[in-house]
């Protein structure tokens, strides 16, 4: 449990907090590599704060400065994000040796509003217009903030999730039943789109994103607005076109959703023009990233890790006539035109 009192003052003298009146825990996942414990604490002159302990691997303290700088940043430029509070050696962060392990603490304002139950396409289009602003208030930065790594969505990196799914997905394809001719045809059009965004990956425009932008991380107020955007232990530095088509596509054909009379990719598609024009309006896109657009969506697409994970589940059991049958809806969403508008 982390209402240990010694814990507690340790952390309440670093950030300069009164006694918390109030401690409810909202969040406690633990496994041997990560440790989440988030609690809601109050204090007697009615604040209240989001007290977080965690252990991530993929954080650097450096990080941790970079995401407090990015939550400055957007709060001073009018959106409801939480500001992270500093301690008294100027840090936003505490270190701490919790069950054996290195953990830190950090400590920020609590935002009011509530998670959406589902994502309606009214509520898109301020999604949209929101990570739109988020890109051009990071774009606008007078310094570079730190990171020292990309956001889950980043390309090209050490850390890109999407290839690694794709290759692993690729070596269980070709060592399995499925027909070979369709196996092709999905990696050599992965391998040209990719190729044509590597070449122009440099030319991009870019800077620190918050990484997580899912509908858990979403707050809206008592009318269903958009009210804040909370979380933001996975910000790191991204291509704002590529953080953009991953959280859209995300959002658009993964999230619940209002439902509608149309058919899910249907209803889908038009969640995401919804999610793009909002982001267009804070944010227009420059040519080159209207250009690469499209590869970006239809590679998140095809390879999404849930789509990934379907396939290899069915790849697992043996049913290579769904297999074959995933295969030939990648390849739709890779010969797909989810921009029309746009320029490819």
């Amino acid at each position: 449990m982390f209402d240990d009192d010694a814990l507690l003052k340790k952390i309440r003298d670093h950030f300069q907090l009164p006694a918390f009146a109030g401690l409810n825990r909202v969040q406690h996942e633990e496994d041997p590599d990560d440790l989440r414990i988030v609690y809601k604490a109050t204090t007697a002159d009615g604040r209240s704060y989001a007290v977080r302990m965690m252990s991530n691997p993929y954080s650097t303290l450096e990080d941790l400065a970079g995401q407090a700088s990015l939550c400055g940043l957007l709060s001073g430029g009018g959106l409801n994000v939480p500001s992270r509070l500093y301690g008294s050696d100027g840090r936003p962060y505490l270190t701490l040796s919790w069950n054996g392990r290195e953990v830190w603490a950090t400590v920020e304002t609590w935002l009011p509003g509530k998670e959406p139950e589902s994502l309606t396409i009214a509520l898109a289009e301020q999604a949209g217009e929101w990570l739109g602003a988020m890109h051009r208030l990071a774009g606008q930065a007078s310094a570079p903030i730190p990171f020292t790594s990309g956001s889950p969505w980043s390309l090209f990196g050490p850390e890109d999730e999407l290839d690694q799914d794709a290759q692993a997905l690729e070596n269980a394809l070709r060592a399995s039943a499925a027909e070979p001719l369709p196996v092709g045809e999905v990696f050599a059009l992965y391998r040209q789109k990719r190729s044509k965004l590597r070449a122009c990956w440099p030319k991009l425009p870019g800077g620190p994103v918050q990484g997580d932008f899912s509908l858990n991380n979403l707050l809206v107020d008592e009318n269903g607005r958009l009210c804040g955007v909370i979380d933001f232990h996975l910000a790191g530095t991204d291509v704002f076109v590529g953080h953009l088509a991953g959280e859209a596509s995300f959002l658009a054909y993964a999230a619940d959703k209002e439902e509608g009379a149309e058919t899910p990719e249907e209803l889908g598609d038009r969640y995401l023009n919804a999610l793009l024009s909002g982001y267009e309006r804070s944010r227009p896109l420059n040519t080159r990233e209207r250009s690469v657009l499209n590869d970006l969506i239809v590679v998140r697409r095809a390879f999404a890790c849930y789509q990934v994970d379907d396939v290899l589940g069915d790849l697992k059991a043996g049913r290579m006539e769904q297999v074959n049958r995933q295969l030939q809806r990648m390849l739709v969403y890779l010969n797909k035109d989810y921009c029309p508008a746009f320029p490819r």
